[in-house]
Order: structure tokens, then sequence, then C-alpha cells
């Protein structure tokens, strides 16, 4: 072997030393990283606000003063009552929507007329969590916030609570009292780091923690949330 070939040999040995020395310090550094509880997931970014039953809003007419209206109830059917142009939907709707479908309706009996709706006050929508958690109820709800920060505003989850079997319930249309269930684990956002597993939650969803290993899990079901709070669930998530 020529020396030319022999220190690129040696070169090359020790390259491949440093890198299997670099390798083993990053997976001990991995290994020493604890697991056991990780930041939920952000919120994800919210779109514009959609208006719903219990907001207060004002509608104003910029050539017609006379028939603004303050302070208006969202009835609890989303809608509203004004004087030139009876009920109309307001619930589910954006601000700019509805001002455009306001401006629509009162253009049989008014000219020109220009609608602008701002949003007074708003209803603070809350999400039940109950279950296998310390302290079962309501919580308010924020936009963007996720299963995992719900759960953490009741005080956290018992022992006894099974992670991988959580049951997300949501309403089916914007009124009513009809909810969908779905199953959700969130044992894999706790222990094993999956951040993006964590649930962004919408206003009045239901999140319940059933024991682990339950018997009978719909009786359960039945005894510990539906008897609490009125709502009718479309299929059993067990």
């Amino acid at each position: 072997m020529s020396i030319r070939a022999h220190r690129a040999t040696l070169a090359l040995g020790s390259m491949l030393v440093i890198v299997a020395a670099l390798g083993g310090c990053a997976s001990n550094q991995s290994a020493q990283t604890p697991s056991a509880f990780v930041m939920p997931a952000q919120p994800q970014e919210q779109t514009e606000y959609i208006i719903q039953p219990g907001d207060s809003i004002d509608v104003s007419f910029y050539f017609h003063p006379d028939n603004n209206q303050q302070n208006l109830l969202v009835r609890p059917d989303g809608k509203i009552y004004l004087p030139v142009i009876g009920e109309l939907q307001a619930g589910g709707l954006t601000a700019p929507q509805l001002a455009e479908s306001i401006q629509k309706r009162s253009s049989v009996t008014l000219r020109d007329p220009k609608v602008a709706v701002n949003l007074r006050t708003m209803n603070q929508t809350r999400i039940f969590v109950g279950g296998e958690v310390a302290r079962p109820g309501f919580v308010n709800y924020s936009p963007g916030m996720t299963a995992v920060q719900a759960l953490m505003q009741v005080g956290g989850w018992k022992d006894s609570a099974d992670l991988k079997e959580v049951v997300l319930l949501q309403r089916v249309g914007d009124t009513g009292n009809e909810y969908r269930p779905t199953k959700i684990d969130l044992q894999r956002v706790v222990h094993d780091g999956e951040v993006k597993s964590d649930i962004v939650l919408n206003p009045s969803d239901i999140i319940v923690l059933p024991k682990t290993g339950i018997a009978r899990a719909n009786l359960w079901m039945q005894q510990y949330v539906i008897n609490m709070i009125p709502i009718r669930i479309s299929a059993s998530p067990f």
C-alpha cells in the first residue's frame, strides 16, 4: 500500500470514529429526555369570529339611523328580530355576512341601505369535562383550546382514567342537543409526545374519560354523562 493510500485510510477511519461518537451522544441525550408529560399542541390559527346564540350585537344603518338596533341579543335558535325586516338568522354567520344579509333583506323597504354589524359581547361558551378527572364540570371555552388544556383546567386526570379511550362528543349542527361521539387517544399526547394528536376543541364539546378496563361502558356513559347534562348521543362510542 502506498503512503498516500495509507493516509487516506487513516483519515476515513478517524471520520467514522467521530461520527459514531456524535451519534452515541445524541442517543444518550435523547434517552435522558423525560417523556412523561409534554406541552399540548399550539392552538390553531383562528378564522373570523362566528356569531353564536347568546352573543349581543349592534346593527347600524348608515343612511337610516332610525332603524339602528343596539345590544341586540342572539336568541338560542340563532335568530334576531329587526323591526324593518322581521326575523333572520344570525347564528353561524360572521359579522360581515350578517350585515350583507340584513342589507339585502332591508333593500326591499329602504333606499340604498348600508349596514354594519358589530359584536358587543360574546357568549361565554363552556365545555364539559367529566369522568375520571379531579373536578368534573364545565370550563370556559377559549378559541384554540385543546383537549389536554381542558383536562388541566379541571385538575387533570385520575390514575384510574383510560387516556387511550377518551370520548369526545361534538354537537351535530348549530342548534339542538344531538351529539356525535368520537374516541381519541390522549395517551399518545401525554406519554408518547405526539403533540399533533392533541385535538383542538369546538364550543360546546364534551370530553369524557372512562375508567381503565371499564365493563358495560354504555351503561357508564348513561349514568355519568347523559344523566348529568341534557344531550342525545347519535351513536355509541364503545
